[in-house]
């Protein structure tokens, strides 16, 4: 009887989770099913190294021969060298749809666009086990095998906590939506980085809170190296994110003794670290360029600046980076235009959520979370200034993306209350209507493209879509229906734990 009591719970909350992991995993796969190939950055360059592997493997698949006539340049299926490349076409100056993809299907193209050096092994190595002679097929194998791994990864590493609240969840939906989402259920090596970093900041935050408790920080460490690798195997930059978020939350769970900080320190500390970088580094462009105070003009770019002309116009252009994160210059490569609601709710909730837990922390993490803001805010400036690019462009805000919404997940970890029901629900209807537009907006551009505008079905009048799988329609609804299943599931669990905890016997007050 006693062990009958202690597993229904258990079972129950198995269920659930299992449940999340379900829903989460199909609205991944809806956004994998919304666009064509090549619709993410350098989608060309990941599929090429895919298929022919890197220097030390060429020819990894038979898709894939050295050029005879062309040292260094591989012959392809079209699908894989150019997916993108007819998407660009434009002459209405809207975009047309994938239809235009037909041209190359049968064809072969010879390309060096594939990694030589540089990039982690690993991802391409498992994504090359889908290779078959269907590229359209393998790609969306690939990408649902990205969304089946981020949604049971995630899953796994948000349930293993003492903590019960499921805030941390909630922010991490908010602030994917819709920007990371496309990423994650892609075949962008991104999608593995976004996952796992989300993962790490999970598990090590719930390693740090459960010291003392073996049944859970056992675990968590194991998830939480799993992470590591999952997040180094995709991309070089990866692992000096997850360093960066790890002494965040290192210093935020154990800030030093005796240790004053203060908004005046940080400013100083910020200000003086900032000019005295900016002074005394020069830039790698021709290895001569003073980022700083270089007078001449750079008439390559699209908008010709001095040096010092182009850091004040990137630095009033940043916001705009973290704008992208929530859809405001569209997704993916050539830009998917999203309507204005969707980045407009999107903001919205997370900043609701942020400034939420923002007021809710205690003044240590307030300072930290500021420091974590500006140092990324720094990063991007000054790798932008170094190569003499402008925001956005060279230096896409993708790269900061996993940084991004692991400081929002620590500042939500780092408050003292949770969230109060009225500010969930907001923020929950919100978030679901921008991800049902983006989706929608995303099948519509490659199904009958931008230059076609039409509130009828998905389904009539489509230029392009998959050649197996559920129609586009069915997709857009599995999307939207699932995510917005997981913020039911949230909603009820903390009805139910409100309900219970208001149930419990109040001590009386002894005279």
């Amino acid at each position: 009887m006693k062990l009958a009591k202690i597993s229904k719970p258990f079972v129950r909350f198995i269920a659930i989770r299992a449940l999340m992991a379900l829903l989460l995993f199909m609205t991944l796969a809806a956004w994998a099913m919304s666009s064509a190939l090549g619709s993410t950055n350098d989608e060309d360059f990941i599929l090429t190294s895919i298929w022919c592997g890197t220097s030390e493997s060429i020819g990894a698949t038979p898709y894939c021969q050295p050029d005879p006539n062309r040292p260094g340049f591989m012959i392809v299926p079209g699908l894989v060298a150019e997916p993108e490349q007819c998407l660009h076409v434009s002459v209405t100056g809207t975009w047309g749809s994938a239809a235009c993809q037909e041209g190359v299907r049968n064809e072969v193209f010879s390309t060096d666009r594939y990694d030589k050096c540089c990039y982690p092994k690993t991802y391409p190595d498992v994504m090359r086990n889908f290779v078959s002679a269907d590229v359209e097929k393998s790609v969306v194998q690939m990408r649902l095998f990205n969304s089946l791994l981020a949604a049971l990864t995630i899953i796994l590493a948000f349930s293993i906590n003492l903590r019960r609240s499921n805030d941390l969840l909630l922010t991490w939906l908010i602030v994917i939506t819709p920007g990371a989402a496309f990423s994650i259920g892609s075949v962008h090596n991104s999608s593995w980085t976004l996952a796992g970093t989300t993962c790490f900041v999970f598990t090590f935050m719930s390693v740090l809170k459960n010291r003392k408790v073996p049944k859970l920080w056992i675990p968590a460490s194991l998830v939480a190296l799993f992470a590591v690798w999952l997040t180094s195997s995709s991309r070089p930059e990866g692992k000096y994110t997850l360093i960066f978020l790890a002494a965040i939350m290192l210093i935020s769970e154990f800030p030093p003794k005796g240790l004053k900080l203060s908004k005046k320190t940080l400013i100083i500390v910020g200000a003086t670290l900032t000019i005295a970088t900016f002074v005394y580094q020069r830039a790698t462009w021709f290895g001569r360029v003073n980022i700083f105070n270089d007078q001449r003009f750079m008439p390559e770019k699209e908008f010709p600046h001095r040096a010092n002309e182009l850091l004040f116009n990137n630095f009033l252009r940043l916001p705009d980076v973290f704008l992208s994160y929530f859809g405001n210059i569209g997704l993916g490569f050539p830009q998917l235009s999203l309507g204005s609601i969707v980045w407009l709710f999107s903001f919205q909730s997370a900043l609701l959520l942020v400034v939420f837990a923002i007021r809710e922390s205690q003044k240590l993490h307030r300072i930290i979370f500021a420091f974590g803001f500006l140092f990324m805010s720094f990063a991007i400036l000054y790798l932008s200034q170094t190569g003499l690019y402008e925001i956005p462009g060279e230096i896409s805000p993708r790269y900061f993306t996993p940084m991004f919404i692991g400081l929002i997940i620590i500042a939500a970890y780092n408050k003292k209350n949770q969230y109060p029901i009225s500010l969930v629900i907001t923020v929950a209807l919100m978030s679901t209507i921008s991800n049902s537009v983006a989706i929608r907006d995303s099948i519509r551009r490659y199904v009958t493209g931008q230059d076609v505008y039409s509130i009828k079905s998905l389904n009539k009048g489509r230029e392009w879509w998959w050649q197996f799988g559920p129609q586009p329609e069915i997709v857009w609804l599995i999307g939207t229906l699932a995510f917005a299943g997981l913020f039911a599931i949230l909603i009820y669990e903390r009805s139910k734990e409100e309900v219970a905890a208001s149930q419990l016997p109040v001590p009386e007050l002894v005279n």
